[in-house]
């Protein structure tokens, strides 16, 4: 675990007498390079900012001085450009939060600035700059932000209520703002072509990217799999060539990939109708007819082109909207039973496209759309008989939400939130509330064409903008993006891990005399760590709200976030040091989330009795847990079982307590009070009733409500003591092998007297 060397550091003692004497002299040098690390990086952001003013052009330099010019006579579109400007290092600048500050007050103070209000908001809530931490002053701007209906202060106001972060948590207040976001987004999706808007693209993890959150996969959700651009283009390829010898699997890819996009070949309805016109030529004749000989491969292909084609016929993708040839090849697709064909043919008939209008021949399409599971069929299926029969309106609309189609959450939010308006004070309206808001929470965060800072945040990252993407990426999970959340923390880790690496070099460096400081500054990975160094005052407040940002991931079930957050509070960063609070982080990152480091580290604790009751039957079975889930950690777990079982004959031998029987033979029996406690909470969430107390670590604005003090308090002793033990799975010779393996490499390694 990585802090502990740091807090070696901190102590200033002599750690060099732990090494071999050939090794002390640059262990003592390198220790006098990593304690002048702190005085080298403001410095270093010094330089950095100086580098990118002197790289911008003339004719930037002149452009911006002139806005400047006009910014301090008071004209507000020019202290709106030159705030923006300063607060994301736009046109090559560097970024002056303080400035931009400044100027945002002023816009406020003159105009009323809705946005600039919401900046406002957003320095008080962060802490950017010099600015200080204060609750009061961010919830002031972005409830004057949020009156005028500027959509991000919206959805920040209703994840501060939703998350009770600065403010007492409410769910009718949350509801208020997220239905608001939500049906300003319903309604652009409504305003694009006919069956409404593509969804925004996807939200990359940074963590993905570098292997996970902790350089490697740590458990069966903790890393989405990632294909860098290289990879990609070598399948793009692949697909393209067999496309050309008529391969219409390799089409009908190549199809899908142009129609809805991918981060590394945007939406291009050119070549996605290219593709698909050469697919109808193979499977059709020009009559619209099927050829003779097709496999059922072909057949399932040709009713899937058929219906893509008639789709972008209709909505104009690629070509001119046409009506006449959209309805020719959806009827030859529903004449095959293609869903998405008779769900588009029964918004023709709907709406009248080509057709009269005939609501029964519509409603009849869309029910054949959703007995083959097509979302938008099951979303118009249910709204066409909501009235008659809204039970099975309502499951269809649940089983749209599942596969996240998000006219079926909005609609759902809109039924749940009527009821508990209805019925507001009764038992069961706040379940409906909470209902509600998770559905208008999807439809604010996935619909989010209008106002999300993801997109920008993204640009700056690939552009090696550290300091501009974490500033939007913070953004974002101040409006509770949980992606936001991870990639703030991510990037803001980032900074706290490879700064002292990079400051560390330059102080042996300028030291030496063997490179002066423009050389530096000129290392790229070095002044974007400097820039992140920027954003906050001080380094305590870097750190808080780094842990604040895992605590609000992990509480999205964003992965490794909950580890991440244990290992906060296991060294103390950002928050007062407890390994209690630590142990139960990992254990719902090891029970819920079926994370192998978690689980490691849970068997680590137990074997050591840090924060928990020492106890080494839980330890080997943590150890067991972490070999199954995690093939890259099996080595490090049979070592740690190799020293468990040193540690268990140790403790036997000097009659210590080690349980009734012996630790690699049969399990731990389990007691009758274990069994009675386990049958009483077996159908609770034991989630919950864990982390009421770390769940909710957002830094110094967050304000406790009664419900999180209630019987649910974390009490790690009890929620260990409930587990049941593990079946010993491990067979007794696999075990005994490992161990004997280990003991002999220590054996060969014994000096010989």
């Amino acid at each position: 675990m990585p802090g502990r060397y740091e807090s070696q550091l901190k102590t200033y003692r002599d750690i060099s007498s732990f090494f071999p004497k050939v090794a002390r002299e640059y262990v003592q040098g390198a220790a006098r390079v990593f304690s002048s690390v702190f005085g080298l990086t403001d410095r270093t952001a010094a330089r950095y900012a100086s580098h990118r003013r002197n790289s911008q052009p003339k004719g930037v330099k002149q452009a911006i001085q002139t806005v400047r010019k006009l910014a301090e006579r008071g004209h507000e579109e020019s202290l709106f450009a030159l705030a923006e400007i300063e607060m994301y290092g736009k046109y090559g600048s560097a970024l002056e939060l303080d400035l931009a500050f400044e100027h945002y007050q002023q816009l406020a103070d003159i105009s009323g600035n809705a946005t600039a209000q919401y900046m406002l908001g957003l320095f008080y809530a962060v802490g950017l700059g010099s600015t200080e931490q204060q609750n009061g002053m961010s919830l002031l701007y972005t409830t004057l932000s949020a009156i005028q209906g500027y959509i991000p202060a919206e959805a920040t106001l209703a994840f501060k209520y939703l998350s009770g972060i600065g403010v007492p948590v409410s769910c009718n207040k949350a509801l208020s703002y997220y239905q608001s976001v939500a049906r300003k987004a319903i309604q652009y999706y409504n305003s694009g072509p006919v069956m409404g808007r593509h969804m925004p693209d996807y939200r990359a993890r940074l963590s993905d990217d570098n292997g996970g959150a902790y350089g490697v996969r740590t458990g069966p959700y903790s890393l989405h799999k990632v294909v860098n651009r290289k990879s990609f283009d070598e399948l793009l390829l692949y697909h393209q060539q067999n496309a050309l010898k008529g391969d219409i699997k390799a089409s009908m890819t190549l199809v899908d990939l142009f129609y809805h996009g991918h981060r590394f070949a945007p939406r291009n309805f050119a070549l996605a109708l290219k593709y698909l016109r050469q697919v109808n030529t193979h499977l059709f004749t020009q009559q619209g007819e099927l050829r003779k000989g097709l496999v059922q491969s072909e057949v399932n292909a040709a009713a899937q082109a058929a219906g893509m084609y008639g789709i972008m016929c209709l909505r104009g993708e690629g070509q001119p909207v046409d009506t006449a040839a959209a309805l020719k090849w959806l009827k030859i697709g529903a004449k095959m039973g293609h869903g998405i064909s008779y769900n588009a043919l029964g918004v023709m008939y709907q709406a009248g496209i080509e057709v009269p209008p005939n609501r029964d021949r519509a409603i009849e399409l869309f029910k054949l759309a959703a007995e083959r599971r097509h979302q938008g069929g099951q979303v118009n299926f249910a709204l066409a008989i909501i009235d008659a029969m809204p039970e099975i309106a309502h499951e269809n609309l649940r089983k749209a939400a599942e596969k996240g189609h998000i006219l079926a959450h909005y609609h759902l939010a809109e039924l749940y939130s009527g009821v508990a308006e209805l019925f507001s004070g009764v038992n069961g309206a706040e379940m409906q509330c909470r209902m509600a808001v998770a559905s208008y929470k999807f439809v604010a965060e996935y619909g989010d064409w209008l106002h999300s800072p993801i997109p920008s945040a993204a640009t700056a990252y690939q552009q090696g903008r550290l300091d501009a993407a974490a500033l939007s990426y913070m953004q974002a999970a101040e409006m509770g993006y949980g992606v936001g959340q991870l990639n703030a923390a991510q990037l803001l880790e980032t900074a706290a891990r490879r700064n002292a690496k990079s400051s560390a070099e330059a102080a042996g460096q300028i030291g030496n005399g063997n490179v002066d400081a423009k050389s530096n500054v000129e290392d790229g990975q070095a002044t974007a760590v400097a820039s992140l160094w920027s954003l906050f005052k001080t380094r305590e407040a870097h750190v808080r709200q780094t842990l604040a940002y895992w605590t609000r991931a992990a509480n999205q079930d964003m992965p490794d976030a909950r580890v991440k957050q244990g290992d906060h509070y296991f060294y103390g960063q950002g928050v007062e040091q407890s390994s209690e609070k630590a142990a139960a982080a990992y254990t719902i990152a090891a029970e819920v989330d079926a994370n192998g480091l978690a689980m490691w580290n849970l068997g680590w604790m137990y074997e050591h009795g840090i924060g928990v009751q020492r106890d080494f039957f839980l330890a080997k079975r943590w150890y067991d847990k972490s070999i199954e889930v995690n093939d890259g950690g099996k080595l490090a777990n049979y070592a740690s079982l190799a020293r468990l079982c040193v540690k268990y004959v140790w403790a036997w031998l000097s009659g210590d307590d080690v349980g009734e029987s012996p630790l690699f033979f049969a399990p731990r029996p389990v007691t009758q009070e274990e069994e009675d406690r386990a049958q009483a909470e077996a159908g609770a969430d034991g989630r919950e009733g864990q982390v009421r107390n770390i769940n909710h670590y957002e830094g110094d604005n967050y304000v406790p409500d009664d419900w999180e003090h209630g019987a649910g308090a974390l009490d790690t002793e009890d929620m260990d003591a409930d587990e049941e033990p593990a079946e010993e799975d491990e067979s007794l010779s696999g075990n005994l092998f490992f161990i004997a393996l280990f003991l002999a490499a220590g054996w060969m390694f014994l000096p010989f007297r």
